[in-house]
């Protein structure tokens, strides 16, 4: 039997577990640096197939690694454990037993299909060269899992990653095939928050007060000229303002008011661009205005870049596995963001959409009647499973 015979065989054997065990989690999901029970399900999946692992790394996240029988490469396969605070309205048999907690992104599949990956391997050991790095992330939704796990050691303690996998299974491509991006994936992050202090005052004299919220609002209005105006048009940029909390009573003026914003970017230095900008506009309010604005910046996750040598690798076995007609050049990068970003920063990664279409149903993420394709998970442990063998070998 080929190579895809015998992992498609060991695949086909496990997916009732496999689906069974995406149920289980997307009926308990947990919010990030929460997710203690998925944990818990990793560890128990692991301990079955003998694979020794860590938990608790980066608060919730586990490390696993599944040692071949050959010299080889170490490859880091890494997949997102943690749900988002919303209300699932789906009606699955299945559907979220948590009020307010759903996983509307999926990582229930990503999680199982690492696991899927986790135990064909394991009944392959004895063609499976170096080994294999399995990553169990939390709060990736918070752009915090990667670098807490990072603080905790990931990148530092052997074995060390020579190559990295990633993906995110996709509403809007066909269940059975696979996307890429050639270059760019996924977009910078950047997060500001704006304070704007001015004197609260009856609604009837507004000229014995200073208007925060009327300052407030001309920012908003403002900042999106910084994109419209001084960003070139071929360079994707958004400044998202997502929240505004200013006022007490309708009769009384604000005098103060936050607001809390998100910057994407795909090129090198544009966010340092923004934020002079933003910085540039609040100095004008603040003297145009009479207020006081103050200004706190973080980058939250860089660029998510394939590396293209590991890309090609990648690509040329999942034409192998899935057939060439299902592996599709999806070209422009989205202006999401991953915090698997910062480990492709220090590791060669090559990152894939797994397509997750169910026909009629909204293609889209992070909304309350998002479901995900039964067939995703073969598709991505077949796929993810032969990446590793090839890439293990060096």
């Amino acid at each position: 039997m080929d190579m895809n015979g015998r992992l498609g065989a060991i695949v086909d054997k496990r997916i009732g577990e496999l689906l069974e065990l995406r149920r289980t989690l997307h009926q308990h999901p947990e919010l990030a640096f929460e997710e203690h029970e998925t944990a818990k399900a990793v560890s128990g999946f692991l301990t079955k197939l003998n694979i020794p692992h860590k938990t608790g790394i980066g608060k919730t996240g586990v490390v696993a690694v599944l040692e071949g029988s050959k010299p080889g490469r170490t490859v880091g396969i890494r997949a997102d454990m943690d749900g988002l605070p919303i209300h699932e309205e789906t009606g699955l048999p299945f559907a979220s037993k948590i009020a307010g907690k759903m996983h509307a992104c999926g990582h229930d599949a990503h999680t199982v299909i690492a696991l899927g990956v986790a135990a064909t391997l394991s009944e392959m050991r004895d063609v499976l060269p170096g080994r294999i790095k399995f990553i169990f992330q939390p709060a990736e939704e918070t752009l915090m899992g990667a670098l807490a796990m990072m603080k905790d050691g990931l990148l530092d303690e052997a074995p060390k990653m020579d190559v990295l996998l990633g993906y995110h299974n996709w509403p809007p491509l066909k269940a059975g095939t696979v996307g890429y991006h050639p270059e760019n994936v996924m977009a910078s992050a950047d997060a500001f928050d704006v304070t704007i202090k001015g004197r609260g005052g009856h609604a009837a004299h507004p000229h014995l007060a200073v208007d925060a919220l009327a300052a407030a609002a001309y920012f908003v209005t403002q900042v999106q000229t910084v994109v419209s105006r001084e960003i070139a048009p071929l360079s994707p940029a958004v400044i998202t303002i997502g929240e505004m909390h200013a006022g007490t009573a309708r009769n009384v003026v604000a005098g103060s008011a936050e607001l809390k914003a998100s910057v994407r970017t795909q090129e090198a230095g544009l966010s340092e661009k923004i934020e002079a900008a933003v910085r540039r506009l609040l100095d004008g309010i603040e003297k145009g205005m009479r207020v006081e604005a103050s200004l706190k910046w973080q980058k939250v996750a860089p660029v998510l870049r394939n590396d293209k040598a590991v890309l090609e690798r990648v690509l040329n076995v999942a034409r192998d596995t899935l057939g060439a007609e299902n592996v599709v050049n999806l070209n422009q990068a989205s202006m999401g963001s991953e915090d698997f970003a910062w480990l492709a920063e220090k590791v060669p990664t090559a990152h894939l959409r797994i397509g997750s279409k169910i026909d009629g149903l909204d293609t889209a993420i992070h909304r309350s009647n998002y479901d995900c394709h039964d067939l995703t998970i073969p598709t991505g442990v077949k796929v993810v499973a032969r990446a590793a063998l090839d890439l293990a070998k060096g």
